[in-house]
């Protein structure tokens, strides 16, 4: 996306911050937005929509896993399967400094990071399919 304007490093901050934080600043800034009738620059809409989004869905992901797992483990002979597969998705694999993180929360942080680095470079770094649907959405309530 070509953007018509410089971005400010409020609307950054903001954005950063939204997507650090699982959408929570965005929504609070959303709201004061309502409340004092200002109007939000394109940039700063979409990255906080799509934090909302992958927040969301990241929700969603971990409810569903976390129920299918339950239900077959139920399974007597699929208990032992399952908490392997328990055991795998939340083995810390990498420990920096005191912080360690599972296979899962390392794919989340590299892509916050990845689209934190457009956000200082002032760009929209695309995530396949989700951006594509905020996009088409948030021209067509423009």
């Amino acid at each position: 996306m070509n953007n018509s304007y410089k971005v400010q490093p409020l609307e950054k901050i903001i954005s950063i911050l939204s997507y650090f934080s699982m959408g929570i600043v965005g929504l609070i800034w959303l709201i004061i937005a309502f409340v004092t009738k200002k109007h939000l620059k394109f940039f700063l809409k979409y990255n906080i929509v799509q934090s909302l989004v992958i927040s969301i869905f990241l929700a969603i992901f971990k409810l569903i896993l976390d129920i299918i797992l339950s239900v077959l483990a139920l399974i007597p002979f699929l208990t032992g399967a399952i908490a392997t597969i328990n055991w795998f998705i939340s083995i810390k694999v990498i420990s920096i400094f005191y912080f360690s993180f599972s296979i899962f929360e390392l794919l989340i942080y590299i892509l916050l990071i990845y689209i934190t680095i457009g956000i200082f470079i002032g760009k929209i770094f695309y995530v396949p399919i989700l951006s594509h649907i905020i996009n088409k959405t948030m021209k067509r309530y423009e």
